[in-house]
């Protein structure tokens, strides 16, 4: 996970320059929360600890006359490639994962030796995986930029006549209503010669396929084959991950948010079933304090749920350290967070929007208590406690992309096929805008990565185009894979959005709000 800021402005010198900044000064930045120099614009300071709080490792700002870049570093593996990355031809500027077979070593460095035998287009329309990216055309004096053809990473721009913004966040203040986030999969074209901005749209959409398998005769082959996509798509999504600091194999590598429910937890049991032993696995569960109801965090539908998944994994896959970290959310720290997260997801600004992000936000934060099985795999009660752990992981999982590709919103349930057709590909092909984007400034605003395994073009290609119709009510392809796989524990728990299984909805005195509220 990487932070993207540039900035043109039409006439202006900034002069020529290079600075670095190492971990330490990075964090010293966001200790204060503030960044100041003449040699670039006050909007671009303003915007330099958010950039810097999603790549914590290392930061450059790359000054080139009327134009600046700034991108910062979270090192998932060493030794990292500091960004920019400049070549004769080429500044580039990368965030994401990129999993073609052909790349042997760094994501941008892939990106750099594609581009000596293609255009810049050809380049972005190779790639594959979950990013967004600014390539600089010095040869051209053109500039490209955009994100995966899903969405997966956040981009966002701001263009008036002599001036361009591309950022990975939106700054605050009246000027971030000008801010617009870019489409998912279209690649944005800037002619500096002509001040024209050309956006070319993306070549991905989804198709749903309509067929009826009335006889379910192709069941099992549909299962085989989604259980060999999502397999390679958790194992791509795991396999490059490398400690930076330790080789040991009990430090944790990954995480997961986790509910407990279908999604997640077969994201868990794959990911252990292709782990090496004692391999461990943090599964983040948050819950809240809500004064509404006068529950607490441990009475959340989720927390439950969590920890009863959380040891039927532990028996299937013994060998596998799963740790349920307890994220324990109190009143207090819900309201004095609140502001920060509605400047994050913005423009999102819905009651649905903030209690689904506050949720991730809290849980990507990685804080609570650890509870661990030594010996004896039985019961809750058997488990260790640690106190004030902090999860060590930088790259999460995440089970979004279920629900869309296999129908699992309580709104399917009555619909006619044709009807149902129709929803699934808009809630797909729509994601980036419904979701991704929200939820990547949230999450990322912690310093980690999450990562996708529903949503790789292979499970979703196989998902929409090969599996029947009938197989996607109420995810029942999904419910009948987990049984295959030896959950049946978890295959008919019902759908539970992540707000009122965390019951992070509704926290203020006035319960009668609707999702679709805007915030006041």
């Amino acid at each position: 996970m990487c932070g993207i800021l540039f900035h043109y402005k039409k006439g202006f010198d900034w002069g020529d320059s290079n600075i670095e900044f190492e971990e330490p000064q990075v964090q010293e930045i966001l200790n204060n929360q503030e960044y100041k120099s003449s040699s670039t614009s006050d909007l671009f300071n303003s915007l330099i600890p958010k950039i810097l709080s999603r790549g914590p490792n290392y930061a450059k700002i790359y000054t080139q006359f009327d134009k600046v870049f700034c991108s910062s570093v979270l090192s998932l593996r060493s030794p990292f490639t500091k960004q920019p990355l400049e070549s004769s031809n080429y500044i580039i500027q990368f965030n994401g994962e990129l999993y073609n077979k052909e790349i042997d070593g760094n994501d941008t460095q892939f990106i750099q030796n594609l581009l000596e035998n293609n255009s810049v287009v050809e380049t972005i329309r190779k790639l594959d995986g979950e990013f967004a990216l600014v390539v600089y055309d010095k040869l051209n004096n053109q500039l490209y930029f955009g994100r995966d053809p899903v969405g997966k990473r956040s981009l966002t721009y701001y263009l008036s006549n002599d001036e361009l913004y591309i950022s990975s966040v939106q700054p605050i203040g009246e000027i971030k209503e000008n801010f617009i986030d870019c489409d998912n999969g279209s690649i944005f074209n800037y002619d500096f010669n002509s001040g024209s901005l050309n956006i070319i749209p993306s070549e991905v959409k989804y198709t749903i396929n309509s067929n009826i398998d009335n006889d379910y005769q192709g069941l099992e082959d549909r299962l085989s084959r989604l259980n060999i996509v999502l397999t390679q798509s958790v194992t791509e999504r795991i396999q490059t991950i490398q400690p930076l600091h330790s080789n040991s194999v009990n430090d944790t590598l990954f995480s997961i948010l986790f509910s407990g429910g279908l999604d997640c937890t077969i994201i868990a049991g794959i990911a252990a079933s292709i782990s090496k032993p004692d391999t461990t696995i943090d599964l983040l569960n948050v819950g809240f304090d809500n004064p509404r109801t006068g529950l607490k965090a441990n009475d959340a539908p989720d927390r439950k749920l969590a920890i009863s998944s959380w040891i039927s994994l532990s028996k299937q896959y013994p060998k596998i350290n799963f740790n349920l970290i307890e994220i324990n959310i109190p009143y207090e720290q819900y309201l004095e967070t609140r502001p920060k997260v509605i400047e994050l997801m913005f423009p999102k600004s819905t009651e649905m929007d903030l209690s689904i992000a506050i949720a991730f936000y809290f849980a990507s934060k990685g804080k609570g208590t650890k509870l661990k099985f030594n010996n004896d795999i039985s019961t809750y009660e058997s488990s260790e406690r640690t106190n004030n752990y902090q999860s060590r992981a930088k790259v999460l999982l995440s089970g979004l992309g279920a629900d869309e590709l296999y129908g699992g919103y309580h709104k399917f349930a009555n619909k006619d096929n044709e009807s149902l057709i129709e929803e699934l590909t808009r809630q797909i092909n729509n994601i980036h805008e419904r979701n991704l984007q929200r939820d990547d400034k949230v999450i990322s605003h912690n310093g980690v990565e999450v990562r996708y395994p529903f949503l790789s073009h292979n499970v979703i290609e196989f998902s929409t185009g090969s599996i029947e119709i009938n197989y996607k009510i109420s995810k029942f392809i999904l419910r009948k894979l987990a049984t295959k796989l030896g959950m049946s524990f978890v295959s008919e728990e019902p759908k539970r959005a992540i707000q009122f299984g965390a019951k992070s909805a509704k926290m203020t005195a006035n319960g009668n709000k609707k999702g679709t509220d805007e915030l006041k």
